[in-house]
């Protein structure tokens, strides 16, 4: 796995939204950052930002096709693997 192309598409994608975590969303974030940073394979990745989706959608203010968007472009990334 790319770990610097999986971590590009889901920083462009979080900064396609419209808002920043706010302090009581911050250390959930982080725990799915860290949960997406132990991941081995796009497919795990896939599956915890699947898990989370609400909350991630909700702390930076992401609509579902924009999620969904991302979720295409990391499975594009696996298939060419």
């Amino acid at each position: 796995m790319n770990k610097a192309a999986v971590r590009s598409i889901i920083e462009s994608t979080l900064k396609s939204g419209n808002k920043t975590p706010g302090l009581f969303d911050l250390p959930k974030i982080i725990g799915v950052k860290s949960r997406l940073e132990s991941c081995a394979s796009i497919s795990e990745v896939v599956g915890v930002l699947e898990e989370n989706r609400g909350l991630i959608s909700k702390s930076f203010g992401l609509s579902d096709p924009e999620i969904n968007e991302g979720v295409t472009k990391l499975k594009a990334l696996e298939k060419n693997a």
